[in-house]
């Protein structure tokens, strides 16, 4: 009996050797989560390095990982905008080292997120991947995997109310009227308008139409700011492009009130 606890106690040992800390980072990889879960960003800044290197679930960021500022305004978008966050069924794994295959220390978990968009009020269920390097209690290299773009799609509203303006420019005049539009008081300003979502913009050199797409709360708003830039607007961007444009004011074609929107 004594040998068998002798034994015990050697591969508890021995397990504790191999741990490389693991036992301890894995709390601060829970702290973050709860974070989610309470809704506090406190919380997450309580167990993050501000030394922090972070690859985001965003296409395109593989190769640019972003920082402690990004991630943190990553961390207050999904606190902010959703409620009743849940981690659900997670799956803690000590991470290895890739050479040596060993135990270092990081940290692994599997999970499906799950929780309520506070402005709609659609729910999504998304599963994830997650790792973490931890130094000094402190997370200070992180990566997440789980479709971002899909999830803020589910939870988004059903009907979007979208208006399309197409411009007929004058040969040439692309290059002038890009420039009206980069201004403050161009398109930045139109997607600052009270209502208004999103905005981009294109122009098709074969049938020289600029096109300008936006994404609005209501028609009503749109209504509202059209008629503010058309006539009240001191900037006097919309006669600034008269010049630029086919046949002036009859070049500008406004699509509005459309139904049957679909996101696909």
């Amino acid at each position: 009996m004594k040998k068998y606890i002798m034994i015990l106690i050697a591969l508890f040992m021995i397990s504790c050797d191999n741990d490389n800390g693991y036992s301890e980072n894995v709390k601060a990889v829970k702290k973050v989560v709860s974070a989610f879960e309470l809704g506090d960003v406190e919380i997450w800044k309580e167990a993050v390095s501000e030394d922090l290197v972070h690859s985001p679930p965003v296409y395109g960021t593989a190769e640019n990982s972003g920082n402690y500022d990004s991630a943190l305004a990553q961390a207050e978008f999904y606190i902010n905008n959703f409620e009743n966050i849940k981690f659900n069924n997670p799956v803690y794994l000590p991470g290895v080292d890739t050479v040596s295959l060993k135990n270092n220390g990081s940290v692994r978990v599997y999970g499906t997120w799950t929780g309520t968009s506070k402005s709609t009020g659609r729910e999504f269920s998304n599963r994830a991947y997650h790792w973490f390097e931890v130094e000094d209690g402190k997370i200070t290299n992180a990566g997440d995997f789980f479709d971002a773009t899909g999830m803020v799609a589910a939870v988004g509203p059903v009907q979007r109310n979208v208006i399309v303006v197409t411009i007929d420019l004058k040969k040439g005049k692309y290059d002038d009227l890009q420039k009206l539009f980069e201004t403050d008081s161009g398109l930045k300003t139109t997607r600052n308008y009270e209502g208004c979502n999103h905005v981009e913009g294109f122009f098709n050199e074969e049938s020289s139409k600029y096109v300008v797409i936006q994404h609005w709360d209501s028609f009503e708003q749109y209504n509202a700011y059209a008629d503010w830039r058309f006539n009240e607007d001191p900037s006097g961007l919309v006669g600034k492009m008269l010049p630029l444009i086919s046949g002036g004011a009859d070049g500008i074609s406004i699509y509005s009130n459309n139904t049957g929107y679909g996101f696909y």
